[in-house]
């Protein structure tokens, strides 16, 4: 069934700029394809998909979300929103008390084996590792050794 392409309100020189400022790669080859046929490279979603390689179906519903509601709704990309923490929040918030606590933990070997006995959250090291250094920007607290006259 044949569509019209639509109408692309912005010049090529503007989508270009675009094109060129955008850090996504999904947005970049979106605005490509708009490009393409505002500069009259091409003609048809068929030419467009050829130019950019991309299947003719996935050029037709790029156009149709463009036609729907412009670049805004074009350049709306999902992003899934990632698998939920295993930690509930409660025992985050208690778990970063206890990291800003002057004593804190000597090892991640010593936060894990805490998350099992007072909260029942059992996760392997690596993950303990991550939530703490990565997630919560946080280390254990090591008492480094001092010699008894430099005290």
């Amino acid at each position: 069934m044949y569509k019209p392409m639509p109408e692309i309100r912005e010049s090529a020189e503007e989508l270009r700029a675009l094109m060129k400022q955008e850090r996504n790669p999904k947005a970049r080859q979106r605005l490509h394809a708009l490009y393409v046929v505002a500069s009259q490279q091409a003609s048809s979603r068929s030419a467009v998909a050829t130019l950019l390689g991309v299947n003719r179906d996935t050029i037709g519903a790029w156009f149709a979300l463009y036609a729907e509601g412009g670049r805004e709704r074009l350049l709306d990309l999902y992003v899934s929103p990632g698998k939920a923490s295993s930690v509930p929040a409660p025992v985050l918030d208690d778990l970063r008390k206890r990291l800003e606590a002057e004593d804190g933990f000597a090892s991640y070997g010593e936060i894990q084996a805490w998350l099992a006995e007072q909260h029942g959250v059992k996760m392997q090291y690596a993950a303990v590792h991550a939530l703490v250094r990565y997630k919560l920007k946080a280390r254990p607290k090591v008492v480094r050794p001092r010699h008894i006259k430099k005290a």
